[in-house]
This record gives C-alpha cells, structure tokens and sequence, in this order.
C-alpha cells in the first residue's frame, strides 16, 4: 500500500507531500488541479517496466510533455515525484526536456490493470454492445469492464470484499447485491457473449423485468462499471477514481460512500476525486460508526489552482480535523456554498 506521494514542480503543484491512507479523497473548486494528484501517481507508476506498460503509456501521453506540465510559478527546470509504499520501497520518477520518465529504485508491485485500475472522469455511458479485451480488464473509460464481467460472473470474488447478505459470493451476486443497494431499486445486470469482442447487455430490474441499459438511467451504467472494477480489486490493489457519483442520485451517492470505506477497511487502497459532499458526509458517518478507523481516511481540498491543497482528516466523531487532529471546519466554498441563498430565504 502506498503511504505517500511527494510531487515537485508538476503543472499547479510547486511543491508538496500527500500522506496517502487507504481511502484519500480529492475535492477542490473546478479547474484548482485536483486530478493532478492522480496523474502524478500515474505518471511515476508508468516509469516502472510493467506487463501493460504500452497502454499506461497511452493513458499518461498528455502528462509527459515538460512544456505542458511543468509548474509555471515554481523554480524548476524538470519536475520530480517520489511515491513510497508500506515496505519503505520508493519510485523516482522525473519528467525532463525529452519528455521521457526515469525511474530509480523501482520496488513496489503495481502494474496497470493487473494491481493498478485507473477509472477516468471521462468514461463511457449506457451501450447495449460493450467491448470484450482479455488484456485490459477495465480500461481508463470503463470501456471493457462489461466484457470482463460476462468472463467473470460466475467466479467468487475475493473472500475479504464479500458481502453476506448477498445471494452468493459470485461476482454477479455481489455485483447486483451492491448496484440494488446503491440505487436502491431492485437491478440485476445481464450480459451474453455475441462474439469474441463483444457482449451483449441488459438489466433486469423487478416487476420491469428486462431493461435495456439505454432505456433507464444513465446512473446505472456509470455505476456498473465503476462496481465492476471495485469488486474485482483485491488486497493490496490500487484504485484511483474520478467522480465515482456520476449520474447519481444524491441518496446513491451517499451510499456510494459505504463501498468504497468497505474497501478501504478490507486492505484495497482507494484515491478517489470528489465534487459530492454527500459522499464525503457518508464516509464521516462511516468512521463515526465505527466501519472505518478514522486513520484510514485522508482529505485534500483544493481552493483554486493557485493555492496548495489543504490537509483535512476525520476524527471518531466524524468531524474534520486538521494535520494535528485538532477539530476544524471544512474550507468555505463547499459544504456552505448555498448556505447565504438558504438564510435569506428563511
């Protein structure tokens, strides 16, 4: 698991350590740089010689160009990113003139699509055919998470991410255990192999019976591929996640909260990009009930793109601290930014 990430000069970071837990959320204003957090972790773990090497290279393209990511308040001339894992194992990663990384000491076992799933704000809707690719799991779009749910259905999911109160312990009971909790409507995804790249899928959701995925909301595809790479994750694999709410309703994104601390408290690590306070309530809520130490949850809030993120954890109560686990309030701009509207309306 990794422990931190020290990132220098890399487009609106000058410098600055993240201290990583096993659920790190990043929020912040549009535009502030929250994801460079997660393109940092990408950019160094895509200098490390790996099986899938060719398509993190492809994810990371746009994030290796020194003229394009290098800070422009900081005096640097090469930007620097460091990750340190549980082992004390460190990646040394740097982007120069030539635009290639260098790694020193690379340690740490995480490779793209094996122990490492990136899932991209920017990722695919509802589709009736999905594509099927025996390399690529998921795909930074979610592109072939359908595909490798119709190869995987009918196998059990790691016995640490099981949930009980499902039918089974199969990844397609699990699965439709967590998309009717989340949604809170009874909703079952069905998919059948058409040919040897592509599948066909449907849900099937209560009296309704059979759906197709571009007759219902838009919400239920989104979050069935973001569920399909959570569940297929183990202990010890990396999730990073932009916008897991998507599409949903603010009840099912609340929920969407009780997964990804159930991750979290069973050893898969999580660094999750967040507009949704409903979420980031749901996790305090997590830790206050006791389903999440609350040293297992980092924050970063991000007031615009000239400012550095600002450290928050949660304490057992479920409030917000600071670095010294002292109670603070959270940055203004988010949870209160309706709040004048609300008072003068009365």
């Amino acid at each position: 698991m990794l422990t931190d990430i020290e990132i220098n000069a890399f487009k609106c970071i000058e410098a600055q350590r993240f201290a990583l837990a096993p659920l790190t959320l990043v929020s912040g204003t549009n535009a502030s740089g929250k994801s460079t957090l997660l393109q940092a972790m990408l950019v160094a773990l895509g200098s490390k010689p790996q099986n899938n090497l060719a398509y993190l290279s492809d994810v990371i393209k746009p994030y290796v160009q020194l003229e394009e990511v290098l800070c422009r308040t900081a005096e640097a001339r090469e930007v620097q990113i460091c990750l340190t894992n549980d082992k004390a194992e460190t990646l040394h990663a740097w982007i120069k003139e030539t635009g290639a990384s260098v790694i020193h000491d690379p340690g740490m076992d995480l490779s793209y699509e094996e122990t490492l799933f990136y899932l991209s704000a920017d990722r695919s809707g509802p589709e009736e055919l999905a594509s099927l690719n025996k390399a690529l799991p998921i795909g930074q779009h979610g592109q072939y998470a359908i595909g490798h749910f119709e190869l995987h259905k009918d196998k059990p999911l790691h016995e640490a991410l099981v949930k009980p109160e499902a039918s089974a312990q199969t990844l397609k009971a699990q699965l439709a255990w967590w998309l009717s909790y989340i949604t809170d409507v009874t909703c079952e995804p069905r998919t059948q192999k058409v040919t040897s790249t592509s599948v066909k899928l449907s849900f099937t959701m209560g009296d309704l019976g059979e759906v197709s995925p571009l007759n219902t909301g838009a919400g239920n595809s989104y979050l069935l591929k973001l569920l399909i790479m959570c569940l297929t994750a183990k202990p010890g694999h990396l999730l990073l996640i932009e916008n897991p709410e998507i599409h949903l309703h603010p009840g099912a994104q609340s929920r969407l909260g009780v997964l990804l601390a159930f991750l979290a408290a069973r050893g898969v690590q999580l660094v999750v990009e967040t507009h949704c306070e409903h979420l980031i309530n749901r996790v305090r809520y997590e830790v206050y009930k006791q389903q999440l130490k609350p040293t297992d949850v980092a924050l970063y809030y991000k007031p615009s793109v000239a400012e550095p993120f600002i450290t928050l954890g949660i304490l057992p109560s479920g409030h917000f601290c600071d670095e010294d686990r002292q109670a603070v309030n959270f940055p203004t701009g988010f949870f209160d930014s309706t709040l004048s509207e609300l008072l003068e309306i009365g």
